[in-house]
């Protein structure tokens, strides 16, 4: 209904519309440019609910529209009301158009070139009951790969429910059971990656980055020395990656921030801890198959575990807190708040930090604390949330 809708207006507005049917949000970004298409638009849940529709634009470039041009899109749009339906109405189709599917696979392998193999790997995929449910799968398989599939049963109301990369436990412990097996699992429009390794552990973004930001500059290829993360990333990283000669650049949080960043800086690697990772030399927008299939070349080469791999960034406690507000001033004008996260940055020193910032969409502050020991975190969070509860929470 969503997609008949869309389609009906921008048809409406004098522009040509199709359809290419349950695809990926990367996937439609890489092909909507070789279509000839202007720009690319992808009807998603996106890591969230069912209930928790939205539209994300590509433009003719194949990356995401800035906040300009987003807010002058919602502004004409009447978003006061919230219309509940009666009853839900689901498509049963989730297959997706054979030719934008064959253009995909052929630019996507055309990436790592005609000798590229995964044979004698075997990986579990959680597809989280969404878009790559036959794409993944179907990719890996046609490499030789041996592969098992989970959480590809979408039915237009499961998807990301208890799955997929923002519930990984069941792909963990399913991973955990077998002898040799690496997991795959991406969210519901699959722009997100999040690796299970051997052992049947997470590996999360920022330990895919610095894998492939290693491999890159072992190999003199990443581009500009740099890679591109958001505030909340680990310590872990920057130390992994500064000791092998490489810099990091940080970002507000949000993909589209690291995309600019980039952007600006001619910069081809980067991407955020919630695996929504960056390969801008190779596709403009996230793709979660790209970023596993990076991945999985460097184990192909390096004949060596993903357990193994990751063990090489050392990663840092962390710990993230919500705290309610009745306000939000600057923090930083707020003396008492500034000193307490003035005082807790010389506490923590080189080896942690403090983080503070509010939520965009709720009454919130969030409060991050990293450190090289837990107890570290203890005592910030003991001195700092008083004091924050004090002079910007709820009375």
């Amino acid at each position: 209904m969503l997609e008949a809708a869309l389609i009906s207006g921008i048809r409406s507005a004098g522009l040509e519309a199709e359809s290419i049917g349950v695809f990926p949000s990367g996937a439609a970004a890489m092909v909507g440019l070789p279509r000839g298409a202007c720009g690319v638009a992808v009807l998603s849940a996106s890591h969230n609910p069912s209930t928790d529709n939205g539209v994300k634009f590509f433009g003719a470039d194949g990356g995401k529209l800035g906040d300009s041009d987003e807010e002058a899109i919602e502004g004409l749009l009447d978003l006061g009301q919230k219309v509940a339906l009666e009853e839900k109405v689901v498509s049963k189709d989730f297959s997706c158009e054979r030719g934008a599917f064959d253009l995909y696979r052929k630019r996507l392998l055309g990436i790592f070139g005609e000798n590229f193999s995964l044979r004698g790997l075997k990986i579990l995929v959680d597809a989280a009951n969404g878009a790559a449910w036959f794409t993944t799968p179907e990719i890996l398989r046609g490499l030789g790969a041996e592969v098992e599939v989970m959480g590809a049963e979408p039915d237009g109301t499961n998807i990301n429910e208890g799955c997929g990369s923002e519930h990984p436990e069941g792909l963990m412990g399913a991973v955990g059971k077998r002898s040799g097996w690496m997991g795959v699992a991406h969210d519901g429009d699959a722009d997100r990656l999040v690796l299970v390794d051997e052992d049947g552990r997470r590996v999360d973004g920022d330990e895919v980055i610095a894998m492939a930001a290693t491999d890159a500059l072992e190999r003199g290829k990443l581009a500009g020395g740099t890679v591109v993360v958001t505030v909340m990333s680990n310590l872990g990283l920057d130390e992994m990656i500064t000791a092998r000669g490489g810099k990091v650049v940080r970002t507000q949080v949000g993909d589209r921030y690291v995309a600019e960043a980039m952007r600006r800086g001619g910069f081809g690697l980067g991407g955020e801890q919630s695996g929504h990772l960056l390969f801008l030399e190779d596709s403009p927008a996230g793709d979660g198959l790209l970023s596993a299939l990076k991945i999985l070349d460097l184990v192909q080469r390096k004949k060596r575990r993903l357990a193994e791999l990751r063990k090489e960034m050392r990663t840092y406690p962390q710990q993230l807190m919500n705290l309610r507000v009745r306000h939000k001033p600057a923090w930083e004008s707020v003396e008492p708040v500034a000193r307490g996260v003035r005082e807790a940055e010389t506490f923590l020193g080189q080896k942690g930090r403090v983080y503070l910032r509010y939520s965009g969409t709720e009454n919130l502050v969030r409060l991050l604390v990293e450190a090289d020991e837990i107890d570290k975190i203890r005592s910030v969070q003991e001195k700092l949330v008083p004091i924050l509860k004090e002079h910007l929470g709820e009375r």
